[in-house]
């Protein structure tokens, strides 16, 4: 029985991002090279010295019955195309990718059984002119809730 659900649910969001977003980069971490022009990271919040995920385990009785497990788990969006200087493309790009990934949790929050349930919870814009052109990363969060499997 595993100590925690984290690594079943963060396998299953990027399988997740990856099949709501077909031709979409999604990567597993922190990319280890440059990022391609739009991408979703599962686990990263864009700083590599922040925690990707925030976990808080309580008793719900006194039992030796399993530990209740609430945490977040820190995602980048990003869209880029180009020299396209039309903020609301590419901010309306970078919502479509979040809003698909949120679209498939929605339909099965569960995610395959990974954990009780989850949901994208916060989102958070940061858009910008650049002289490439312009930039919107999205960071969301998605909500866990689930029990351990160590009695």
């Amino acid at each position: 029985m595993a100590l925690s659900t984290v690594p079943a649910v963060l396998e299953a969001l990027v399988s997740t991002a990856a099949a709501a977003l077909p031709g979409v980069a999604v990567f597993d971490g922190q990319p280890d090279r440059d990022i391609p022009d739009e991408c979703v990271v599962i686990g990263f919040t864009g700083n590599g010295l922040e925690a990707a995920v925030e976990d808080t385990r309580t008793v719900e009785e006194i039992t030796r019955a399993r530990d209740r497990e609430r945490y977040e788990v820190f995602n980048l969006a990003t869209s880029w195309l180009g020299e396209e200087t039309d903020m609301v493309a590419v901010r309306l790009r970078a919502f479509a990718l979040v809003d698909a990934i949120a679209a498939r949790i929605a339909a099965d929050h569960t995610l395959g059984g990974a954990c009780g349930k989850c949901r994208v919870s916060v989102v958070g814009l940061s858009q910008m002119q650049t002289g490439q052109g312009a930039v919107a990363t999205i960071l969301f969060t998605v909500a866990v809730d689930a029990f351990t499997g160590r009695p």
